[in-house]
C-alpha cells in the first residue's frame, strides 16, 4: 500500500511539474589545458522529460553473418552490420524500443572510445527546403549506438556518422561530442546531407545550447576538418550563403535565430566560467571562449545544477517567476540524466578516464564514477522499469529530488548541502582509487576489470541506500505537514555523518 501511495505522489508531482522545454539538452566542453587537472572535459545534461528512466546497459560483443543489417524498431532506417561489434557500456533510455529507440545517451567502448550524443538542433528552413531532413535517415536514438559498437577512434566515429549521413540523410539536427585519449571532435550534422565536423581545440572550452554554433572553420584542413561535400554549394547556389566578419558561418547559414532559452544557456554557462569576460546579454556569443581560471570537474558539475544564482536572471526570483516567457535555465528540472566524461593522460589508452554519471536531474543529486572498464552493472542501475520502481536507482534518485523542488528552500536546501559534502568526498577518494587503477591494468588488465566492477557496485550501493533513505524521510516530513507545517527545515539524518 505504501509503494502505491508513493507511486500516486510522485506521478502527480511529476505530471504537475513538467516543463514545457523537452528534447534540450546542454553540452559543455573544456579541453584539457584550461581545466584543472589537465583532463579533457566532454559533459552534457540530457534534457527531456522529468520522469524519463535510464538504465546502465553493458553490451557485449556481437557476431554477424555477411548482408546483415543493424535495423531501427522505430523507423525504417536500416544499415549494414560489421562482421563483429565492440563491447562498450552506455546509458540507455529504460524504455527503449518500447518507447522511442535504444538512445544511448553516453557510454565507452573497450577501445576507450566515449560519446556524447546529442544535443538537438533546429535546421534553419530555408535550408531545409533545399535538404530536408530525412523521415527515415539516422536519428540521435541510434548515433552512439552505431559509434560505441563500431569504431575504435573519435575520428573514425566522424567518419562513420558522416559516411551514413551521405548515404542514408539525417532525420534530425543534432550535435555530437566524440573522444578517445588523444583528440575530441565535435560534429554538427545540419540538414539533410549536409554536416560540418572539427578536432577540438584544447585551450578553449564551450557551452552547446540546442542550436548550431560553427562559425568559420578552416575547410581546406583535411586533417582536423571534415565537412559534407555541397556544404558552401548548397547555400551558394540558392542565394543564402551568409557571413560574419567577412567570412562563411555555419551558424548563420544554416541555423535560425538564436532564441532566448538557448542564448540564456549560452551566455549563463559562460558567465559562470568567465565571469570576467562575459559579454552583455544582448552581444553575439562565439562557440568557444577561454575561461577566467582552471575548470575543475565539480565546476561543471555545479555548472549542471545552475539556474543563474548569482545574476538578475536567476530562475527562483519572484520577478523573474513571474514572466510570461520563463527564464530556462541550465540546471532544469527536465534533466533525465546528465553526465561528465573526463578523459584523463594518466590513463591507458583503451581504458581512458572516468565517467560521471547523475541519474535524473543534477540540482539535488549525486554523480557516482565509472572506469571504462566496467562490465558489471548492479541490477538497481541495470533495471528497465517504466514506472516508478524502488528496485531501479533512477526512480529514488529522481524521487527524492523531486520532493526537494517542491520547496528549494525547506526541504531542498539541506540535501543540496548534504550530496555536495557527499560528492567532495568521493571526488577526493576517486584520486587515490585511479592511482589503483592505473597501476592494475598495467599488471593484469583482468584485475583492472574486477576493480572496476566491485567500485561500481560498492560506491552505487551505497548511494543508492543513501539516496533512498532520504526519499523516505522526506516523504514521511512533506505528508506530515498536512497535519501541522514544521518550522524547521528538512534535515537529512544522513548529516549527521561527516563527509569532510
Amino acid at each position: 500500500m505504501k509503494e502505491i501511495l508513493m507511486t500516486i505522489f510522485l506521478s502527480l508531482i511529476f505530471v504537475f511539474g513538467s516543463f514545457s522545454n523537452v528534447y534540450a539538452c546542454t553540452g559543455i566542453y573544456v579541453g584539457k589545458k584550461v581545466s584543472k587537472n589537465g583532463s579533457t572535459i566532454v559533459a552534457r545534461t540530457e534534457d527531456i522529460s522529468s520522469a524519463h528512466p535510464k538504465s546502465i546497459i553493458i553490451y557485449p560483443r556481437e557476431n554477424f553473418e555477411s548482408g546483415s543489417m543493424y535495423k531501427s524498431e522505430i523507423t525504417d532506417f536500416q544499415y549494414p552490420n560489421p562482421s563483429h561489434t565492440y563491447k562498450y557500456y552506455a546509458v540507455a533510455d529504460s524504455d527503449g524500443n518500447n518507447d522511442d529507440g535504444i538512445y544511448d545517451s553516453v557510454g565507452f567502448n573497450e577501445f576507450g572510445l566515449s560519446v556524447s550524443a546529442t544535443v538537438s538542433a533546429e535546421v534553419r528552413e530555408e535550408i531545409n527546403n533545399l535538404d530536408p531532413l530525412v523521415e527515415n535517415g539516422l536519428r540521435e536514438a541510434d548515433i552512439a549506438t552505431l559509434i560505441l559498437s563500431r569504431c575504435k577512434t573519435a575520428k573514425e566515429g566522424i567518419e562513420l556518422i558522416a559516411k551514413i549521413v551521405d548515404e542514408k540523410g539525417s532525420a534530425e539536427g543534432n550535435i555530437i561530442m566524440i573522444a578517445d585519449k588523444g583528440e575530441t571532435w565535435y560534429m554538427e550534422l545540419l540538414s539533410g546531407h549536409q554536416y560540418a565536423a572539427i578536432k577540438l581545440e584544447e585551450d578553449v572550452a564551450a557551452i552547446i545550447p540546442n542550436s548550431f554554433m560553427l562559425d568559420f572553420i578552416n575547410l581546406n584542413d583535411e586533417k582536423n576538418t571534415i565537412i559534407s561535400k555541397d556544404l558552401i554549394n548548397l547555400p551558394e547556389k540558392n542565394n543564402l550563403l551568409q557571413y560574419k566578419n567577412n567570412k562563411f558561418s555555419i551558424s548563420k547559414t544554416y541555423a535560425p535565430d538564436l532564441v532566448d532559452e538557448n542564448k540564456v544557456r549560452l551566455w549563463g554557462g559562460q558567465y559562470f566560467l568567465a565571469p570576467e569576460k562575459s559579454k552583455d546579454y544582448k552581444n553575439d556569443l562565439e562557440l568557444f571562449f577561454k575561461p577566467d581560471k582552471k575548470v575543475s570537474i565539480q565546476d561543471i558539475m555545479e555548472l549542471q545544477k545552475y539556474r543563474y544564482e548569482d545574476t538578475d536572471k536567476y530562475v527562483d526570483l519572484d520577478k523573474n517567476k513571474q514572466l510570461e516567457q520563463p527564464i530556462r535555465p541550465i540546471g532544469i528540472e527536465t534533466q533525465a540524466e546528465c553526465h561528465i566524461l573526463e578523459i584523463r593522460d594518466d590513463f591507458p589508452k583503451e581504458a581512458p578516464g572516468i565517467l560521471w554519471l547523475s541519474l535524473g536531474n543534477a540540482e539535488h543529486n549525486i554523480y557516482l564514477p565509472y572506469f571504462p572498464t566496467v562490465n558489471k552493472i548492479e541490477d538497481v542501475y541495470s533495471n528497465r522499469y517504466h514506472d516508478f520502481n524502488e528496485n531501479q536507482a533512477y526512480w529514488i534518485f529522481r524521487g527524492q529530488a523531486t520532493l526537494a523542488e517542491l520547496n528549494r528552500e525547506k526541504y531542498g536546501k539541506n540535501i543540496r548541502r548534504f550530496w555536495t559534502n557527499y560528492q567532495e568526498k568521493l571526488l577526493r577518494e576517486q584520486e587515490v582509487k585511479n592511482n589503483v587503477f592505473i597501476d592494475l591494468y598495467s599488471v593484469d588488465k583482468n584485475k583492472a576489470i574486477e576493480f572496476s566492477n566491485e567500485e561500481a557496485s560498492r560506491i552505487g550501493t551505497e548511494a543508492y541506500n543513501k539516496a533512498r533513505k532520504i526519499y523516505q524521510e522526506l516523504f514521511r516530513y512533506i505528508a506530515s505537514e498536512g497535519g501541522r507545517v514544521s518550522e524547521e527545515d528538512f534535515i537529512p539524518s544522513e548529516m549527521l555523518f561527516n563527509y569532510n
